[in-house]
């Protein structure tokens, strides 16, 4: 292997790093004993992955900062302008000092990775640049890919955690007939609304949620069906990506866990929604095809969730919690995935009825709870 193949091999490791600790979300270490004894340590795959990321993102802007001189330099040359050229050649001239003043503190990655001499990339005739741009690009598309399998696999791990906590509480579906049950759900939908409204990356999840809830307690005037009818029931479905692909956006630097987004939502709708199994969790979910990206269009394995509101919940329960959900037209997102309408039991994989929908099974509020569930003020 010849040094200019030994430079690019470790330019890609560097890129790779990069991309990797950019789009890669990592899990609190388990070996913390709480959030507040977490210690910065090489141990931890986070802070170890962010060192490396900040030693790639060097080595990006080097290489950013080298194109955009070959890039002007070439453009001088056909420019008549006198004061054009002159400009242009300031422009060179700061990136010198740019990267001049970069490489005194980082010499040894740029020398490793063959970017502190730029002067050899400028040479119309060297094809070097182009082989660490193929190279830059090559690394971040497969980035992209292997995060998308890392976060798939991360959020099933987060759905089947959720799942064995919802199935191993007791009479987790009657519960929510009683005052202080309900009171702990929309506690815990209210405290995630607040903490995430201000963040638009978590408006479409937001939004879907009220839909779902707004058309169960309001069917359409061309339905058949009331609000109050057990039959009429409602089944909202998205991809799992809708979490997963805003954890970073949402992520907190007070939390360790940079899934806690996903985690959070997942755990917010088993309080008072029903999960759907319609997908197989340990075979890794429904084949669905993806949008049309960077890669072009493919298929890949993503989970499509399904939910429905919780059979014991009444009307009245479900008016309480979309009083405390952000209103729609506050929300700079439209709602994601898709609410609709699903049949009565018609075969086995049909939707159950309500059991609850009028409230015959609630326990009776305080009279002064209204008044803490007015939208009006």
């Amino acid at each position: 292997m010849t040094n200019d193949e030994e430079c690019l091999r470790r330019f890609g490791a560097h890129c790779r790093a990069f991309y990797d600790a950019s789009l890669i979300l990592y899990p609190s270490s388990s070996s913390l004993a709480s959030m507040h004894e977490e210690k910065k340590s090489e141990d931890n795959p986070a802070t170890d992955a962010k060192r490396r990321g900040a030693e790639g993102k060097v080595v990006l802007e080097a290489l950013d900062r080298i194109a955009a001189m070959r890039s002007i330099s070439e453009s001088m040359k056909q420019r008549q302008d006198g004061k054009v050229a002159g400009a242009m050649q300031n422009s060179i001239d700061n990136l010198r000092q740019e990267h001049a003043s970069i490489a005194k503190s980082h010499a040894g990655i740029l020398t490793e990775c063959g970017l502190l001499d730029i002067d050899r990339f400028l040479k119309k005739e060297d094809d070097n640049l182009l082989q660490y741009i193929q190279m830059r690009d090559a690394t971040r598309q497969r980035s992209h890919k292997i995060s998308m399998l890392h976060r798939q696999s991360s959020f099933f791990d987060i759905l089947s955690e959720a799942a064995a906590m919802h199935e191993n509480s007791a009479s987790s579906q009657q519960r929510l007939t009683q005052v202080n049950n309900v009171q702990q759900a929309i506690d815990t939908i209210q405290r995630f609304a607040q903490k995430y409204q201000s963040n638009v990356g978590a408006h479409p999840f937001l939004a879907g949620i009220h839909k779902m809830l707004d058309l169960q307690l309001n069917p359409q005037p061309e339905s058949r069906r009331s609000s109050s009818d057990p039959n009429y029931v409602v089944r909202w479905k998205f991809r799992g990506s809708v979490l997963t692909e805003a954890c970073k956006s949402c992520h907190c630097e007070s939390d360790a866990d940079e899934l806690t987004y996903a985690r959070e939502a997942i755990q917010m709708l088993f309080t008072f929604l029903i999960w759907i199994k319609d997908i197989d969790v340990e075979g890794g979910g429904s084949i669905v095809p993806t949008e049309e990206n960077g890669f072009g269009t493919e298929e890949t394995s993503e989970p499509v969730l399904s939910f429905e509101v919780s059979k014991h919940l009444s009307n009245a329960n479900l008016r309480r919690i979309l009083a405390v959900l952000p209103d729609p037209k506050r929300l700079d997102a439209r709602a994601t995935g898709l609410v609709e309408v699903v049949g009565p039991l018609e075969s086995h994989d049909g939707p159950l009825p309500r059991k609850n929908a009028d409230g015959h099974e609630d326990e009776q509020w305080p009279w002064f709870a209204r008044l803490e569930f007015c939208t009006l003020l």
